[in-house]
C-alpha cells in the first residue's frame, strides 16, 4: 500500500506514542529539549515534560496507509455528528430554560413598576431558576452569545447581568448568600428604564446633553421602586442605585470613586458593561466577545475595579475554548487556547484543516473572530 507521510503542528496533550518529532522542540534557553526525529515511545512521559517548560505545539512526522487514514477520519466523523446531535439538543434545551427564566423577570418587572404586591418567595423562586442555567453541561457564556435575538432589550440585559454577575461573584469565592443577593442586584438595576420615554432607550443615534441627563435618572428611579422593600437588602439597593459609579469618579449618580463605591455595584458594573458590548443596541451592532474583552482591556482599566475586571478579563477568555468561530476572511475555526497576553488574541484552529492560527502573531494581525457558530 501506499504511505502518505506529513508534518502536522499538534497540541502537547495530544502527543501519542509512535508519533515522530518533525523539527527541534526548544526550551526557553535555547536548549534542545526533543530532537528532530524522535520518536515517541513513552508519550506520558513526554507530554510532562514539555508541559513543565510550558511548551505548547510540537510538530510532527505522521506516517499511515491510505487504508488507516479512512478508517481514522470516518471513525473521527461519526464521532462529530454524534457529538453534533447531542450539542444540539442540550444547546436547544437551555435557550428556552433561558428565555422562559427571562419571560419571569418580566413579570416580576410588571409588579414592581405597577406596585402589586410581589412576595419573597416570587422572588428567590427567580433567583433559583435562572441559576439552574449554571448547574447543566451547557457555557452560560456561549449560551448568552447563541441567544441571537433579544425581544427587549431591558429584560434581556438584567438577566444577562444577573448570570454574568454570578460567575464573577464564583471566581471571587463569595457564599452562597452573597451569591444570591449578587444575582438579585443584577437582576434590578436597570428596572428604573421602564419610567423612561422608549423614544430615548431606542435611540439610533447620539444622545443630546438633556438626553443623557435624563437617561442616566434609570439607577435613581430603580432606586426608588425597590427601597420599600423590606426583604431586599441594603446591599442589594445600593448595588441598584451606584452600578454606574466609576473607580475615577467619572460615573453617577454620586461621583463616587475607588472603595467607596460599594463591591456587589463594582462587580455589577462589569457585568453591565460587558453585556453592553456583546448585545445589540438602536444605535450599533453588536460586539463579539473578544471585541468587549479588547474594549475593556484597553478603555476601562481605569474606570472599573481593576482587579475584578483583570480576574473578569482572564476567565470569561477561557470560557469561549472550544467554540467556533468565522474569522474575518470567510474561514471557521475553533477556540483552542486564550494566552495570557492579549487575552482578545485567541489562538485558532482551522476547521478540516490541521493549521493552527496564532491571532496574537504579527503574520495574522489582519485577521479577527467576527463571528460565533
Amino acid at each position: 500500500m501506499n504511505k502518505k507521510s506529513g508534518y502536522s503542528q499538534i497540541f502537547v496533550k495530544d502527543i501519542e506514542n509512535g508519533m515522530v518529532i518533525a523539527k527541534d522542540i526548544l526550551g526557553s534557553n535555547g536548549e534542545i529539549l526533543l530532537a528532530e526525529g524522535f520518536k515517541i515511545n513513552e508519550a506520558f512521559k513526554i507530554k510532562r515534560s514539555l508541559n513543565q517548560h510550558n511548551v505548547l505545539f510540537v510538530s510532527i512526522i505522521r506516517e499511515e496507509t491510505e487504508q488507516v487514514k479512512k478508517e481514522r477520519l470516518q471513525t473521527k466523523e461519526k464521532v462529530q455528528i454524534s457529538t453534533s446531535d447531542i450539542n444540539s439538543q442540550m444547546l436547544t434545551k437551555s435557550i428556552n430554560e433561558f428565555n422562559d427564566n427571562k419571560m419571569v423577570l418580566k413579570e416580576s418587572f410588571n409588579k414592581f413598576v405597577k406596585g402589586q404586591k410581589i412576595e419573597q418567595q416570587e422572588i428567590e423562586k427567580g433567583i433559583s431558576d435562572t441559576l439552574k442555567l449554571f448547574k447543566g453541561n451547557i457555557n452560560v457564556f456561549q449560551l448568552m452569545q447563541s441567544v441571537k435575538h433579544l425581544d427587549d432589550i431591558t429584560y434581556s440585559h438584567c438577566h444577562n447581568v444577573a448570570l454574568v454577575s454570578y460567575s464573577i461573584g464564583q471566581w471571587l469565592d463569595l457564599n452562597e448568600n452573597d451569591l444570591q443577593e449578587l444575582v438579585l442586584s443584577g437582576m434590578l438595576i436597570d428596572i428604573g428604564k421602564i419610567q423612561v420615554d422608549d423614544k430615548l432607550l431606542n435611540k439610533e443615534g447620539k444622545l443630546t446633553n438633556d438626553e443623557f441627563l435624563e437617561l442616566k435618572k434609570h439607577s435613581i428611579f430603580s432606586h426608588e421602586i425597590i427601597k420599600g422593600y423590606e426583604f431586599i437588602s441594603d446591599r442589594v439597593k445600593k448595588a441598584v442605585l451606584l452600578h454606574h459609579e466609576r473607580m475615577d469618579g467619572s460615573g453617577y449618580p454620586l461621583g463616587l470613586k475607588d472603595n467607596k463605591i460599594p463591591l456587589f455595584a463594582r462587580i455589577v458594573a462589569i457585568a453591565d458593561v460587558y453585556n453592553a458590548l456583546i448585545s445589540d443596541r438602536p444605535y450599533r451592532d453588536k460586539k463579539t466577545p473578544f471585541e468587549a474583552i479588547r474594549i475593556l482591556e484597553t478603555e476601562y482599566m481605569d474606570k472599573l475595579d481593576a482587579n475584578i475586571l483583570y480576574l473578569f478579563l482572564r476567565r470569561v477568555a477561557s470560557n469561549y475554548i472550544g467554540q467556533g468561530v468565522i474569522l474575518n476572511n470567510g474561514d471557521k475555526g475553533e477556540i483552542v487556547f486564550i494566552p495570557k497576553q492579549n487575552l482578545f488574541r485567541p489562538i485558532i484552529k482551522l476547521k478540516n484543516e490541521e493549521q493552527i492560527l496564532d491571532l496574537g502573531h504579527n503574520q495574522y494581525e489582519y485577521l479577527d473572530v467576527v463571528e460565533f457558530c
